[in-house]
Order: C-alpha cells, then structure tokens, then sequence
C-alpha cells in the first residue's frame, strides 16, 4: 500500500488538525512536567512527531536531549527553524511523516513523543503508524502519547481518540507504562487530555 500525504487517510483529519493544533503555545505543559521530572525519560535521541512551531521540540533541546523533528510539509519545518533558530536550539528537521519514513533512514531512538500526529492517520492506518513507532524506538525506548478530546463518554472531536481504542492497537507493538487523564493542560484542554507512555521491550 502506498501512504501518501495527499491519500484521504490523511485528507480527511488534515484541516480540523490545522485549527486545532497548529497554533497551540507555548511547550505542553504536561510534556514539560515530563521532561523536568525526568521521571520516566533521560535526555537522549528524541523524536518529536509532527513538530508544529517546535514548542516541544524546543524545550526538549534545551533540556539536553538530541532532538530530530519531523513535519508533513516543507511551510511546517519552515516555520518550526525559525523558532528553533530564535531559541537557539540544536534540532535536526525531517521533512516527512512517519508512515512514509523508508527502510534506507537508518536512526533509531530513545523516545518519540507524539501530541498531535496520530490524529492525522486515518483509523485504517493508525496500526500501520503505531508499528512505525515501534520499528524507529531501540529495546526499552520509549513512546509518548497526548491524547486529547477523551473522556469516559468517548471521543469528543473528530479530531480525537479514544484511550481503549488507542491502547488495543499499541499494546500490540509496545507495553503501557504509564496512563493518565490527570494531567496538566492548557485552560481551554483542562479535562480533555490523556497521557500514555510505552516502552518497547
């Protein structure tokens, strides 16, 4: 099968996503909380799925961890440089997303983390992109998730997801660590977001 960024997989989530997550600042607070901590993640090769302005990729360079950055597009990475070169922070760019990462991209890490991307895959391919997560992590690195729009009732914007319909598919590839929806969050997410954390055994 062939993932194309202009395929309806992606076409169908690609402008609620835009609205919804493009514009979001600063870090997410629950993703700072975690890298401070150091609770769960050590700084090391880190891999930020579908940078946005590079809020989070940022704060992960800052914190001392190798940080590549992938986007959907050439304006995404654009934009994400910039912050990055304001910030004087270290980050390699990918232009690219996961699905389509080809067997000749050799890296490897010891976490990916993830707030946004997932809700661009269309429910067909969320396995396929979950086992691309898997594939790119070395033995015990780790997976971060957001997920947002979730609440015991089910998916509240078409952008969401459910947390058992997310853990049924990753429990497949990678083992849950961590799971909560008492996380710190923007005002206006406050009660809608989730974290999980994977390791790959």
């Amino acid at each position: 099968m062939n993932y194309t960024n202009n395929s309806n997989a992606y076409q169908s989530k690609n402008s609620q996503l835009d609205e919804a997550c493009w514009g979001m600042k600063p870090a997410t607070p629950a993703f700072i909380e975690l890298i401070n901590s150091k609770t769960f993640i050590q700084p090391g090769k880190l891999l930020v799925t579908g940078s946005g302005k590079c809020y989070d990729a940022i704060t992960a360079s800052k914190a001392g961890y190798e940080v590549t950055a992938s986007g959907l597009s050439s304006e995404e990475i654009f934009c994400s440089k910039l912050a990055a070169q304001r910030n004087n922070a270290q980050i390699d760019f990918i232009v690219d997303d996961i699905l389509l990462m080809c067997n000749s991209f050799n890296e490897s890490f010891d976490a990916i983390y993830d707030c946004s991307s997932y809700s661009t895959v269309n429910d067909i391919l969320l396995e396929e992109y979950i086992r691309k997560i898997s594939s790119l992590l070395r033995d015990g690195g780790k997976f971060i998730a957001i997920l947002f729009s979730v609440n015991d009732k089910g998916v509240e914007s078409p952008i969401g997801i459910s947390l058992p319909e997310f853990y049924s598919i990753t429990k497949k590839y990678l083992q849950l660590e961590y799971s909560s929806r008492r996380i710190i969050s923007i005002k206006s997410r406050e009660g809608k977001e989730a974290m999980q954390i994977y390791v790959k055994n």
